[in-house]
């Protein structure tokens, strides 16, 4: 039964966000209603049968990987790399011309204290033209990126063999981490951070004491509360009436169902962060159902994320922009400001129906890793189950994995190593 648990819990969190989209306290008016859960029900048994044929070509297969220990080389190369693109993510996201992050703390209260301000004054900056982007550093961070992250999985997969000192660095890391949303009003890194390690967390404790992961799942869940808590100050300091939800579609299609509401106190103020993310996790549902009635238009495999397309016209000169479902209904769901769930963004280079084949591959693939991880020791492939993880909780929302340099490095390196860990291909 443990071999199926991926592909349960995958199933039910996307059956429960569709029932969050449908009956959550953010209501949205449904497009093309039949096709949208024609496809929706077609996209989730695409999911099962990939898991299932992949579970049944692979389940044979037992033969044990090396074994991984800790290295000191591997600990340090992560940790040097990791932080030289969390100082080009800080430079980049506080718009500043210098890698050294000056004025660190003073940023680091400010964005505590003052999340809504800092966030205007960034948005201004940006509105304005200014910006600290260059195309030699994208280019660098698509290989080196995905140190970044596998430095997380790396110190909490061998977090017992770590020295005080070993561990010190690793907080340090975390702080700069945090640091780059924090300092600039972000919430998606303060986000990225906690689900990573949360799920980092969850398959070290899968891996080395499934004895203890009740318990650990008890204390996982009341940490992730700070990064809900988190999105809902910094959406308070911004101002954000549920009045705002209503404002994002011109066409009238969205409403709240709480008339008031008093965000004082521990209970209060969650429930309010909890609407917020209900608008952010399920909107792309809503965007979705906008497209089902555009002309398709192939986007050479660069149209499933806004970072894909830039790099697409940086090389071509050309944009694709235009060609994307979502460009065709910014006037009713605005390309930039809103989400448009991975469905959608998919269906730009495959097309409504190819997103079955998407949805069977990642089945397939995580099937594959799961088992991998389960009977062969296999290092790198629990290290890519928290991004898969992320790719679908993202899924109601956006391309998360595909659509930002640091993860969709993590996604392409990570793999590789997977691909070659038979073959004892050390980092």
């Amino acid at each position: 039964m443990r071999n199926f648990y991926p592909m349960y819990l995958v199933l039910a969190y996307l059956i429960f966000t569709l029932f969050l989209y449908v009956f959550g306290p953010v209501q949205f008016k449904t497009h093309n209603v039949l096709l949208f859960y024609t496809l929706f029900i077609f996209y989730l048994l695409s999911f099962f049968v990939g898991y299932l044929i992949s579970f049944l070509l692979n389940k044979g297969s037992k033969v044990l990987y090396e074994y991984r220990t800790f290295s000191v080389l591997n600990f340090y190369l992560l940790f040097f790399f990791g932080t030289f693109v969390l100082l080009i993510n800080y430079k980049n996201l506080m718009l500043n011309d210098s890698l050294i992050p000056y004025d660190f703390f003073n940023n680091l209260f400010r964005g505590i204290n003052e999340p809504g301000l800092v966030y205007s004054e960034r948005m201004s900056k940006i509105s304005a033209g200014y910006s600290s982007n260059s195309r030699l550093f994208n280019i660098l961070l698509l290989f080196i990126s995905f140190t970044k992250l596998l430095f997380i999985f790396y110190f909490v997969y061998f977090w017992g063999e770590l020295n005080f000192r070993k561990k010190t660095i690793c907080y340090l890391f975390s702080l700069l981490f945090l640091s780059c949303g924090i300092s600039s009003g972000t919430n998606s890194f303060v986000f990225i951070f906690f689900i990573f390690l949360f799920f980092s967390l969850l398959v070290r404790y899968l891996i080395f004491s499934p004895q203890k992961l009740k318990k650990a799942l008890s204390y996982l869940g009341v940490g992730m509360l700070l990064p809900i808590f988190s999105f809902g100050y910094i959406m308070s300091q911004r101002g954000g009436g549920f009045d705002y939800f209503k404002s994002t579609s011109p066409l009238g299609d969205i409403s709240v169902v709480i008339s008031s509401f008093d965000n004082e106190g521990f209970w209060g103020f969650l429930f309010y962060s909890l609407v917020w993310l209900n608008y952010y996790l399920v909107q792309g549902y809503y965007g979705f159902s906008l497209i089902l009635s555009e002309h398709f238009e192939w986007t050479y495999g660069f149209g499933n994320s806004a970072f894909l397309q830039r790099q697409f016209e940086m090389i071509t000169g050309n944009s694709i922009t235009n060609n994307t479902f979502q460009s065709k209904v910014s006037d009713v769901w605005h390309i930039e400001a809103q989400w448009h769930s991975f469905f959608g963004q998919f269906a730009n280079d495959v097309g409504l129906l190819g997103v079955g084949l998407v949805m069977f591959l990642l089945g397939y693939l995580l099937s594959k890793l799961w088992l991998s991880v389960r009977y062969c020791n296999s290092f790198y492939g629990a290290a890519m189950l928290p991004i898969i993880i992320l790719l679908v909780i993202f899924i109601p929302a956006n391309n998360q994995v595909f659509g930002y340099v640091d993860t969709l490095s993590y996604f392409i390196f990570v793999i590789i190593l997977w691909i070659f860990e038979r073959k004892r291909f050390k980092l």
